[in-house]
């Protein structure tokens, strides 16, 4: 700071006034330090529930249990593997940051809220033996349903205690139960957002994939809110994996595909959302037949307007899928009709990711292999095609985006009858 800044940020010192009264404004403007004990590690902030691993490093329960449950095995301050996933509570310590922020309260700092307690098995269990005795009678309890919701929303521990009580497959009994109308949709919906809060074993997959619960998630899917279709097809996901038959069920339950791409369509969707529905659209466009349903259903118009808007993960599988769309005539004549879809092909050859380069090449190598008129060619080149695949060729990207870049490279000249002596002569960039 310029010595004449502060020179007038200084009041004129009067010989009159306490000492306590010049310290005053300076003290105000001190930050208080938290110590640097009572801060977890992970999220830089005072621990509200300290517990203690066994490397014995601190956290906040809520950030080392989120930790635990994105897969990790170590200390995210050590790197040691954890002998144990167990935690112990340090309430000595929690004693004494709640000491301290009772001290000063003044400055800002709150007094610490009590650690909610874990919810027990034998409340679960009661739960669990209401929605049982409702599915055998027909239909959703949707008032359980949203208490064990909100049970399992609020820590791993309550989540743990669920699957501990065998919660999924009587989650899936109440789905399969589940009528039509719209109290019992929503109902069905809350079901399946339980759900998806848990790990699923290979029991609780099997209990999803028979014949019911499996057509109520397409249901869902095809007919229920925006978010009871994200949660359909992330379990979806889930089950279908390589599973050509269910994959097949998926594509043949009427309006499932569909329900599928209005999501995608949706203004303002997250980009989590975004992923989950393109993750599903993928593995289900593995096939021929859904691959087809999803072109009628307007999945290429829905992928090409989410190119400009998405991140680049999403991005990838957008891509990945509009590859797979143009390996089916269907597929290959809706990138040709839209007026954006090959500019945009062309756009993302390069920038984005090396993913992205690979399925964006295939996908264009697809289409102007099979063109049936010159018309994509031009709008090809008139968008940088060529230039964009020779810059592909010495890149990092894989092997196969620069096998697939050549092959376009080789289709453009045959047609245009251009360029020629780039790819023939001494000039053509060799990889």
């Amino acid at each position: 700071m310029a010595l004449g800044a502060s020179v007038t940020a200084l009041k004129p010192c009067d010989p009159g006034l306490p000492r306590q009264a010049l310290l005053e404004p300076i003290q105000t403007h001190l930050p208080l330090q938290v110590p640097a004990d009572f801060e977890c590690p992970i999220h830089l902030d005072i621990m509200t529930d300290p517990v203690t691993l066994s490397t014995g490093i601190t956290y906040d329960r809520v950030s080392i249990e989120r930790w635990l449950e994105m897969g990790h095995n170590t200390c995210p301050t050590t790197n040691q593997t954890l002998q144990s996933k167990k935690f112990i509570p340090n309430h000595i310590l929690r004693s004494t940051i709640q000491k301290w922020c009772l001290a000063n309260s003044t400055p800002g700092i709150d007094r610490l809220p009590a650690p909610r307690q874990p919810v027990e098995l034998q409340t679960v269990q009661n739960i669990l033996q209401i929605i049982t005795e409702c599915a055998d009678a027909g239909h959703c309890d949707s008032e359980s349903l949203e208490k064990l919701y909100a049970i399992a929303g609020e820590c791993s521990r309550n989540r743990n205690c669920l699957k501990e009580a065998g919660a999924v497959p009587i989650l899936s009994a109440a789905l399969a139960s589940s009528r039509t109308d719209l109290d019992s949709r929503k109902a069905a919906e809350r079901a399946l957002h339980v759900i998806a809060l848990l790990k699923l074993d290979d029991d609780d997959k099997k209990s999803l994939v028979e014949w019911k619960p499996f057509s109520r998630l397409c249901t869902i899917l095809a007919s229920g809110s925006s978010s009871g279709k994200i949660m359909a097809a992330n379990l979806i996901h889930i089950l279908v994996g390589e599973d050509a038959w269910l994959k097949a069920i998926v594509g043949n339950y009427p309006g499932a595909i569909k329900g599928l791409v209005s999501v995608l369509r949706e203004a303002g969707l997250r980009p989590k959302p975004t992923k989950i529905v393109l993750r599903c659209m993928l593995s289900l466009t593995s096939t021929k037949k859904n691959c087809i349903a999803a072109v009628d259903a307007g999945a290429v118009v829905a992928l090409i307007e989410l190119v400009p808007r998405t991140e680049t993960r999403n991005l990838e599988y957008a891509f990945a899928i509009l590859e797979l769309l143009a390996k089916c005539a269907e597929g290959r004549e809706g990138i040709t009709n839209h007026p954006f879809a090959i500019p945009r092909i062309v756009s993302s050859l390069l920038g984005v990711s090396n993913q992205t380069s690979e399925h964006a090449v295939a996908a264009l190598c697809e289409v102007i292999s099979l063109a049936s008129n010159r018309s994509v060619v031009n709008t090809a080149l008139r968008a940088g095609a060529f230039t964009k695949l020779l810059m592909l060729l010495p890149s990092n990207c894989s092997q196969r985006a620069k096998v697939k870049a050549r092959m376009t490279l080789k289709l453009l000249n045959d047609v245009s009858g251009t360029h020629s002596t780039g790819l023939d002569g001494e000039s053509a960039v060799m990889v």
